[in-house]
Parts: C-alpha cells; structure tokens; sequence
C-alpha cells in the first residue's frame, strides 16, 4: 500500500475468504498508533458499500481521540449493566430475552468492559426513518471490517453502541443528527500478533450450507 495523500493505491491483493479465515478478537488489541490512513480507509470501506435504492442511509463516526474513546467504553458498559438489569422487565415484552441461548450470551458479555483499551472505533449512524438503514449498516460493517483485516489490523464488533441512543451525552457527543440512531459499532486496532489464516471455531461448510 502506497499514497501520500487521500489517493491510496493497493499493491497486494488478498481473496476475501483468506480474510474473512482471518480472526483476531477485542483482547488481543495492543497499544499503539495505527498506520497512517487506515481509519481513513476502513470509514471508506463502509461509505461505498451497498444500500437498498442506492439510499445511502448511514453516516460514520470515527473515534480516534483518547478521550473521546474512553468516554464511549464508559457509555457502552453503562448501557451494558442499565439492560442487565433492567433484562427481567424488558423479557416481559419480548419473549426472546428469556430465550436459553440468549441469556448464554448474555452471561458471556456482563464482566469485564464492553471495549477493549487499545481501540479506534467506527460508529455508523443509521437513518431509522427508512426501513432498509439497519441492513445498510450491517453491509457497511462488514465491508469495514473486510478492509481493517487486509491492513493487518485487529477488529470486534460492539452491540452495545446500539443502547447508546438511551444517553444524552453519548448522542451529544457523538454529533448524532435528528432522525439516526447509533448501529453496531466497528473497534479496530493493532492486534498482539500477526493475523493467521485460520479455520478455529468455523461451522464446516455442510453443516453451515444446503442446497437446493
């Protein structure tokens, strides 16, 4: 990867199922600044992916000051524990909350902190006035986290930036406009080792795929 400026021009290519056999997680961010133009590069990932009518539902916010950071872990635990506890009363009005599995991954997720220390992360803002803005933002994400994988870099995605709607500072801090909510967020940094093709933990191919 080369460019001096907004022009980046890519030298290396890698097939997207050699990315995608990629994986790093939350804890194995390590600190350190990133490589010059690679936030720049994931936000464009996500701002050229596909939308329904070519609508464009979903605007970015990329956090890359300290500050600003630790300000969205703290809201994104908040928002973690305000639902943990609040589960019994929000499962009366949606079945699903008292669903087995999902109280499983619940359990995983309520130690500890929502995001990792060493982290950069990319808030796409979903217009929730057009019905196609959740699956925008779900294409974006990926495509986002396609392209920080084909930088090297380490990524997770965050659930919890969605309660963040439910506080004012957050909103506020984050420029949210009238009419969008804050989506499933992208954290990226460097990761503690270098990304390896690996199958761990994949559902095989006949279990995950039927054909018709």
């Amino acid at each position: 990867m080369t460019g001096t400026d907004d022009r980046i021009v890519v030298t290396d290519y890698i097939d997207p199922v050699t990315l995608l056999q990629r994986t790093s997680h939350a804890v194995a961010f390590a600190p350190g600044t990133l490589p010059p133009m690679a936030l720049r590069r994931i936000a464009e990932a996500g701002r050229l992916s596909p939308s329904l009518y070519n609508t464009q539902p979903v605007r970015f916010v990329v956090i890359r000051d300290r500050s600003a950071y630790e300000k969205l872990r703290t809201g994104c635990n908040t928002s973690r524990d305000t639902f943990v506890k609040a589960r019994k009363l929000f499962a009366t009005m949606n079945r699903r909350l008292n669903n087995p599995t999902f109280v499983a991954g619940l359990e995983r997720q309520i130690k500890g902190d929502v995001l990792p220390v060493h982290g950069y992360a990319i808030v796409p803002l979903h217009d929730d006035r057009l019905t196609e803005s959740v699956e925008a933002a779900s294409c974006a994400l990926m495509a986002m986290q396609l392209e920080a994988t084909s930088l090297g870099l380490a990524s997770a995605f965050c659930s919890w930036t969605r309660g963040l709607s439910f506080q004012k500072e957050m909103v506020a801090m984050l420029g949210v406009p009238e009419g969008y909510k804050p989506f499933t967020s992208l954290i990226v940094g460097l990761p503690t080792h270098p990304l390896v093709t690996s199958e761990k933990q994949r559902r095989a191919f006949d279990d995950a795929v039927s054909w018709i």
